[in-house]
């Protein structure tokens, strides 16, 4: 946790505290009212499948991206102390270990609150890759389950399914979109005539500066990027409206890319997926395999985080 203090004009001044881990806020004296931010903790992204040469074997799903919830709450509502909850991304989805197995399934992240007051749901889990169909995405954070439950509360974006060849590429995190954190790539499969696929790309955050980063790749082999760690202009522009945009130092990153499949023959393993990165974003999807080699597993789902804006 951070806590920076600026003065605003005409007298006034806030404190920006930035959470990323459980702690209990304390109400100060003096405090007028706050501004809230949390986001989920994104989903874990399926590991591969692994299977015999001449049948199919698919990649594992990519994690969903976690939502985001944001309130504004007078001090007076407050209670002395809040506790403050950060949710934790999801855990990786195992390779295949034994022939003829399907990839474990990436775990759910887990919600982001502060009291009872704001709550930001989290990302599905990705499916693992089988031998008959693709991992599935994860599910992207809900709003049905927000608090509060509608905008300026964001949805996360579902995760891509593994590939039968190649992965799909993660959804992209869009600035001043309806959406919360993105989801994880899929990994890459092997169809039954042995032709190999790549995992999917990170998906493309903004930076700081509004413009769109270039597509990070999906992996070979050797398995997907993580998902890069940041600043998005989504969490500037909820806070922007509050005049503490130069002061936020955290907000989305990307998510991780897909890992690539092993080849035909069984002499090369699946790749992993990316982890997702922080905050909220979804793992991307490990790689499918041939029998005599491990699949790739999934990559772990993006941290959350929690935001408190105190305005005296």
């Amino acid at each position: 946790m951070t806590g920076t203090l600026t003065r605003l004009p005409g007298g006034g001044q806030q404190i920006i505290r930035e959470y990323t881990a459980g702690a209990t806020w304390t109400k100060q004296p003096g405090l007028k009212y706050v501004y809230v931010v949390a986001i989920g903790g994104g989903g874990g992204g399926g590991g591969g499948g692994r299977y015999a040469s001449g049948t199919l074997k698919t990649g594992g799903g990519g994690g969903g991206g976690a939502a985001t919830a944001s309130r504004y709450i007078l001090a007076t509502a407050l209670g002395a102390t809040e506790t403050v909850t950060v949710g934790a991304g999801g855990t990786a989805g195992a390779a295949a270990t034994v022939d003829s197995t399907n990839g474990g399934a990436g775990g759910a992240g887990t919600a982001s609150s502060f009291g009872t007051w704001v709550s930001a749901r989290f990302g599905g889990g990705g499916g693992g890759g089988t031998n008959s169909t693709a991992g599935a995405a994860g599910t992207g954070g809900a709003l049905a389950s927000c608090t509060p439950p509608q905008l300026p509360s964001l949805a996360g974006i579902a995760g891509a399914s593994g590939g039968n060849v190649n992965g799909t590429a993660g959804s992209t995190t869009q600035m001043l979109s309806a959406a919360g954190g993105a989801g994880g790539a899929g990994g890459g499969g092997i169809n039954a005539a042995g032709t190999t696929g790549s995992g999917g790309g990170c998906s493309r955050p903004y930076n700081i500066n509004g413009v769109q980063d270039a597509a990070r790749a999906g992996g070979g082999a050797g398995g997907g990027l993580n998902g890069l760690d940041g600043l998005d202009n989504r969490a500037l522009q909820i806070l922007g409206d509050y005049n503490v945009t130069a002061q936020v130092t955290k907000g989305f990153g990307s998510s991780g890319a897909g890992g690539g499949s092993g080849n035909a023959a069984g002499l090369i393993a699946g790749g992993n997926g990316g982890k997702g990165g922080n905050y909220g974003q979804g793992g991307g999807g490990g790689g499918a395999s041939t029998n005599g080699v491990n699949s790739g597993a999934g990559g772990a789902g993006g941290d959350g985080l929690v935001v408190v804006v105190e305005y005296y």
